[in-house]
């Protein structure tokens, strides 16, 4: 974790990292989830900041906990990871739903980029939210997810 980005820019062929959480836990004694927050966000700021995609975020261990995997997956995709490695094919419908946007996350980033294509510059929309190139830019992310390209 500590050298997260000196691994993310080691090599020009590298495409991509992730973080072994199964291994981490056992070495920190994590026991809660939460406790693997900061090495997470470590391993997506570290691909980001080395140009590389966003990071798939480890396995779940327990195939029958769906539930928990759903809650899993809304938190890695709130700390910035795209997709999560699978260990079992049950696992895959929770995984896509958890890290596909959401319509009315799709209507959002329709409302955004429409906006941008209209205006000069920073902006806020009707209700009030403010929309500048960062904006843009994560929106035009979210509908790349939701078209597959």
């Amino acid at each position: 974790i500590e050298h997260a980005y000196a691994i993310a820019t080691a090599h020009p062929a590298l495409r991509g990292i992730s973080l072994g959480e199964a291994d981490l836990r056992a070495d920190l004694g994590v026991r809660a989830d939460a406790g693997l927050d900061w090495p997470r966000s470590r391993v997506v700021v570290a691909a980001r900041a080395a140009g590389l995609a966003p990071p798939p975020q480890s396995v779940h261990p327990d195939v029958r906990d769906l539930d928990g995997l759903a809650a899993s997956c809304a938190r890695g995709r709130a700390l910035g990871f795209l997709g999560r490695a699978a260990i079992h094919p049950r696992q895959l419908p929770v995984i896509e739903r958890a890290y596909l946007p959401t319509p009315a996350e799709i209507e959002h980033a329709e409302t955004i980029t429409q906006a941008a294509a209209r205006g000069q510059g920073a902006q806020a929309l009707p209700d009030g939210r403010f929309v500048d190139a960062a904006a843009v830019a994560l929106a035009r992310r979210t509908l790349s997810l939701a078209h597959g390209t």
